[in-house]
């Protein structure tokens, strides 16, 4: 059996780097409601079981954190030439090279979402920054991402733990135990929904801080609010987070699912910008918003409860810092590409594939590969779709043909390559067989060694330097008013 010298599906094909450690620098800007960042870390992967994982990370760089530069009336876009020159001077700073970023993440937060040019900006800014930067917009990710990031899930590892990061447009909460997450939601509050003039009279309001005043309405520019207005709003705010902590229902406040009642003795790790102002490092600049009030009122109200409190180390780059080094994986070394011209690959679904540990025919895989794409969420750049495989049992030539046929039946008629995600270390062997056996003439990508493979969407990267490894980045998309990105 022969395969074209321009496929890679071997460690020999390859000409491997035979090393069992690796370094990768990877770069995050996190675009929030308030302010945006840059970090850059250095990843430390080391190889175990024909796999890769992050055994340590070093952050390199942070830049100077910067308010988000809106523009136009009403605040209506995020103007993108300011953040350019934040990653600009950030590489130069840490004395970076562009060629260097071998991955990273873009992260839109909060309201920056609801920015008219939010996808636009992210879309320039992938290209802009590096090699592979992967967008990421949304609140279960950034849920997620804050709580890696504040140290809440490596806390929770022998005791329950409830990370709250308060950003500048949105809170996000996520419920850690053992290591991992196993609840997230997020709620419409936020510290800069309402922004001051340096008169102290309203400078802006977001649509949500209706939630909380008294008639609902959003006050007018200009106008002066008296003291005991503001302390009530704040309330409103607090005692919302405090009650989507205890499990209950906030409706109109509530941006996902709840989570259920956070036991009252437990740990409550505090991050996000908010944050920033119970730090041992408050912010330089004075506050022309309702931050330092909530987060002074929040805390109160969560010690008075009887929660334990923890501010994370760093808290407003919570999010950035856990995108940048934990969102990450990257292939085995076992890999099938069979044209490399195909990668990166950006903002493509994935549906989730469980291929039976008992006897199958090509048939029951047409129909399971069928009914994934169905769930799809949207059609992904240039109509691809990716399939998550999660591959039960032995791996015989006859069950390698029936799920190859059936893969090839159950794309048939869409214009796409066949990409597959494999938790199982096969990929070479899949990847041979559509090529080799059934002469499958359509581009072939088969990735395996992947800790997980039921994501909403994924980024898949080149390969890195002359390792033969390819990243892999899973994430959520979502702009606008709750609709998914198209």
């Amino acid at each position: 059996m022969s395969v074209s010298e321009s496929r890679r599906f071997t460690s020999a094909d390859r000409a491997l780097v035979e090393s069992d450690i690796i370094e990768v620098l990877t770069l995050g800007l996190d675009i929030g409601s308030a302010t945006s960042h840059v970090s850059i870390s250095k990843l430390t992967m080391v190889r175990g079981h024909n796999r890769y994982t992050v055994s340590d990370t070093e952050v390199v760089h942070q830049s100077p954190v910067m308010k988000t530069p809106f523009g136009g009336e009403g605040r209506a876009f995020i103007i993108r030439t300011e953040l350019e020159s934040m990653i600009d001077h950030s590489l130069l700073t840490a004395e970076i090279d562009r060629d260097d970023i071998e991955s990273g993440v873009v992260i839109l937060t909060g309201n920056a979402l609801r920015r008219r040019n939010a996808r636009q900006i992210a879309d320039l800014l992938a290209s802009f920054s590096g090699k592979f930067i992967s967008i990421s917009a949304g609140d279960r990710l950034e849920s997620t991402m804050a709580a890696f990031g504040s140290g809440a899930v490596q806390q929770s590892i022998g005791s329950d733990c409830l990370n709250v990061d308060i950003g500048g447009g949105t809170t996000k909460i996520s419920r850690c135990v053992d290591g991992k997450i196993t609840e997230v939601t997020a709620i419409e509050v936020g510290g800069r929904i309402l922004q001051f003039t340096a008169d102290e009279a309203v400078g802006h309001a977001e649509p949500n801080l209706g939630l909380y005043t008294s008639d609902r309405q959003l006050p007018e520019y200009g106008t002066a609010l008296e003291s005991q207005e503001l302390e009530q709003i704040v309330d409103r705010m607090a005692n919302t987070i405090l009650d989507t902590v205890r499990g209950r229902d906030m409706g109109d406040a509530l941006r996902l699912q709840s989570i259920s009642e956070f036991p009252a003795s437990g740990t409550v790790v505090l991050s996000g910008g908010v944050s920033q102002w119970i730090a041992a490092t408050k912010p330089a600049d004075a506050c022309d918003d309702l931050g330092e009030r909530l987060a002074l009122k929040t805390r109160a109200l969560l010690q008075d409860t009887g929660f334990k409190i923890r501010v994370a180390n760093d808290p407003i780059r919570a999010t950035v810092l856990g995108a940048s080094q934990q969102r990450m994986q990257v292939s085995g070394n076992t890999v099938f590409i069979s044209d490399e011209r195909l990668l990166p690959i950006r903002n493509a679904p994935v549906s989730l594939v469980t291929v039976p540990a008992a006897d199958f025919d090509q048939q029951m895989i047409t129909e399971l590969v069928n009914e994934s794409l169905s769930k799809a969420l949207f059609d992904g750049d240039h109509g691809l779709r990716v399939l998550g495989i999660d591959w039960l049992g032995s791996l015989t030539y006859s069950r390698a043909d029936a799920f190859c046929n059936g893969v090839i039946e159950g794309l048939r008629g869409l214009n796409t390559p066949i990409t597959l995600l494999l938790k199982q270390d096969i990929a070479g062997l899949i990847g041979i067989h559509f090529v080799e056996e059934l002469n499958y003439e359509k581009p072939v990508i088969c990735l395996d060694g992947l800790d997980q493979v039921d994501f909403d969407f994924v980024d898949i990267g080149e390969v890195i330097n002359q390792t033969g490894l390819v990243p892999v980045v899973a994430k959520s998309i979502l702009f606008n008013s709750g609709s998914k990105l198209s």
